[in-house]
């Protein structure tokens, strides 16, 4: 189960369940009767995992291309309806809820209530779409590329993910755009890379914690280098939650076929990470104390 969907049976399980509780509506208007819905969802975490072809998918469940997509698209819609807009999209955890479960790395940022970061994911763009292609294509990473800004809390649960932008789109712009400073509250404090430099769109009384710039001085400062591994310490739990966000080999080249709901595909992924173990070892120890 973990090699095919990235999930423990135990949390496969929950997420079936769940989904189990609501009537489907397939996209396109006809519900394949002959698969169960586990079986569906199985093949849906295959597709997000593996990215395995839609015709390798048919044959193991011995089925139709057309009966894949059907089901792998309407699973997409149904996990992002049901598990991103219902517990991460406009509901991040207070402060209060943050300091709660607070590993002791965040003990200089005891205010902290969201660690933030950008990460790029490949996806197929129509050779005619010039448009398309000026934007997204990276020349660093010599590929078409889309971007969002992804946020964690304290305690490495993923609380935030934007939409996907063209990859060109700057860290600022994408947090301008996004909704994501209208959930902060005064007194909250967010850690961010140097690229963040979003000072003056923040809310009054919120604070932002980014690396010093070197500028002319020629060296960091002992206080700022100091300052520089503390956040970086702090910092390096979004770094691992993004990476296992892009273990989703969908994620590796998005298909051509699904880019009209990439941003939910995206999403998607992002919200399964929180059904993985957790990975702050203070964290996982904590659940699983509270699992006995």
């Amino acid at each position: 189960m973990l090699l095919y969907t990235t999930l423990k049976a135990d949390m496969f399980n929950i997420i079936d369940a769940t989904l189990q509780r609501f009537p489907l509506n397939y996209v396109d208007g006809w519900t394949p009767g002959a698969i169960s819905r586990r079986d569906q969802l199985l093949m849906t975490l295959m597709k997000l995992k593996l990215n395995s072809p839609i015709l390798d998918l048919a044959e193991r469940f011995c089925t139709s291309k057309a009966t894949i997509h059907n089901i792998v698209t309407t699973h997409i819609f149904a996990l992002h309806e049901v598990f991103f807009e219902g517990m991460i999209d406009n509901k991040m955890p207070s402060l209060l809820k943050c300091k709660s479960s607070m590993p002791a790395s965040f003990g200089d940022f005891s205010c902290c209530r969201l660690v933030i970061d950008a990460t790029e994911v490949t996806q197929d763009v129509p050779g005619q779409d010039m448009n398309a292609q000026s934007h997204t294509y990276s020349s660093y990473k010599n590929r078409h590329t889309v971007k969002s800004v992804t946020g964690v809390a304290p305690n490495g649960a993923v609380v935030y993910v934007s939409k996907l932008y063209p990859g060109s789109t700057s860290d600022v712009a994408i947090v301008d755009h996004s909704n994501m400073l209208a959930q902060l509250s005064p007194g909250d404090m967010i850690l961010a890379d140097k690229g963040f430099t979003i000072h003056s769109l923040l809310p009054s009384g919120v604070h932002l914690n980014i690396p010093p710039f070197l500028k002319d001085k020629g060296q960091y400062t002992p206080a700022e280098v100091q300052m520089c591994r503390k956040i970086a310490r702090s910092r390096i739990h979004i770094e691992r939650v993004n990476e296992r966000i892009k273990n989703f080999e969908i994620l590796s080249h998005i298909p051509q076929q699904f880019r009209h709901i990439s941003t939910k595909i995206f999403q998607v992924c992002s919200m399964l990470v929180n059904f993985q173990d957790p990975m702050i070892a203070e964290i996982a120890e904590n659940f699983a104390q509270n699992q006995q």
